[in-house]
């Protein structure tokens, strides 16, 4: 509905659909009310390409990570401005963007490959190149699924053994990647993460910086807990992590669309985290609240080929927020979850939302998809957000077994 609505007075919207995924089927009788729909479903690239050709698209969007190679694959066979193939396998091989930072002069941590399941010989291999702490991690994937931080060699036997239990079926790839070390001082905002995101888009290769998000400190091991706009860092900062922003993005070969690149404060500067080639989660959410930025619309006017800078950060009136709130690491099973109602009438409040309440299964692999619930809205500044995380945090209590 959000894309339906983004799209009035832009365009008109072509659904590319693929109704072998239940959850995709269901809502296809809704989207035809919205648009056009091509279901692709059990074709192959060429075949799905020539089909949509029939519709005759001016551009082409997608804004999820797992949809990025197979979107770069047919836009380019429709001859559509869109991510290259070798970009959009960048975005979405943690191992390969690595290496490509690598080769763009950008430090990165010592990263090892990792197939599961792994043999006890490879596992020894693999430790033998790790250097402690490190993270281990899907090679692609979003919103810190399975990933763990790993302090001991022994940890990691643990964990790849439980990794190669899952599924023998399945060959899945890891990587691990030594920890990037935290900035000595909170130069994102004193109780705010040592992490911040940069939200860009790239028209023609150009690359403009919309907003930088801060964070609020993760629960464990990498749940991420917030995203608000803007963060708190200084000037100086500012400048330093949106060129190394710059510089990440033009690592990838991004020539169009929307990124969403993660960096670290570190004590000898910022550091890359990873680049993702779509719109940030809760971005459209707390951009527009923050500046009146819309950045759907954005999107689909810069895939239609239209040029969009933005020669300086926008200016916010205000700061958006949306928090996220998980149930302990051993909690398995939500029992209650008191005190949202008198949350609800807080000031600076304007939405909150239970997603797993009384009854319901939790997970922390789930990463940010298994949380319990969220809290969005907009307070005057840095010093109002941190009063409110203080009230969520004496009024809401998460009980579970």
């Amino acid at each position: 509905m959000s894309l339906a609505e983004a799209a009035e007075g832009v365009c008109e919207l072509l659904w590319i659909v693929d109704t072998s995924d239940d959850e995709v089927s269901s809502m296809s009788r809704l989207l035809r009310r919205l648009g056009t729909v091509v279901d692709i479903a059990g074709l192959s690239l060429d075949e799905s390409s020539a089909l949509i050709a029939e519709a005759s698209p001016d551009g082409i969007l997608a804004l999820a990570d797992d949809l990025l190679d197979k979107t770069a694959n047919i836009a380019r066979r429709l001859g559509l401005p869109f991510l290259s193939p070798e970009a959009a396998n960048l975005l979405t091989d943690k191992f390969a963007q690595r290496h490509a930072f690598e080769a763009a002069g950008i430090e990165i941590p010592l990263v090892v490959p990792i197939q599961i399941p792994a043999s006890q010989q490879d596992v020894e291999a693999i430790i033998d190149r790790a250097r402690f702490p490190s993270v281990l991690k899907p090679r692609s994937g979003e919103a810190s699924r399975n990933t763990y931080l790993v302090e001991t060699a022994n940890e990691l036997r643990d964990h790849l053994e439980d990794l190669s239990k899952v599924d023998r079926s399945q060959n899945r790839k890891y990587i691990l990647e030594s920890y990037i070390p935290d900035a000595l001082e909170p130069l994102a905002g004193i109780g705010f993460a040592g992490y911040v995101s940069v939200e860009s888009i790239v028209s023609a290769g150009v690359v403009s910086h919309l907003a930088i998000t801060g964070r609020t400190p993760m629960a464990e091991p990498f749940r991420e807990t917030s995203a608000f706009i803007p963060s708190e860092l200084s000037t100086h900062d500012q400048v330093a992590v949106m060129e190394m922003a710059t510089r990440a993005v033009q690592a990838m070969k991004v020539s169009i669309g929307c990124v969403h690149t993660e960096i670290k404060l570190t004590p000898d500067g910022p550091r890359v985290i990873e680049v993702n080639g779509r719109i940030g989660g809760h971005v459209p959410y707390t951009l527009s609240t923050s500046t009146g930025i819309e950045i759907l619309p954005l999107a689909m006017r810069i895939a239609l080929g239209e040029m969009i800078v933005f020669g300086t950060l926008p200016e916010c009136s205000k700061l958006g927020y949306v928090l996220h709130y998980y149930a302990p690491l051993n909690v398995r099973r939500i029992t209650s979850v008191s005190g949202l109602e008198s949350l609800r009438e807080h000031s600076g409040v304007d939405e909150v939302i239970l997603n797993r309440g009384p009854g319901r299964t939790v997970d922390w692999h789930e990463g940010s998809f298994g949380h319990v619930f969220s809290v969005s809205g907009a307070v005057p500044d840095h010093d109002e957000l941190r009063e409110l995380l203080r009230t969520i945090a004496d009024t809401v209590r998460i009980e579970g077994e």
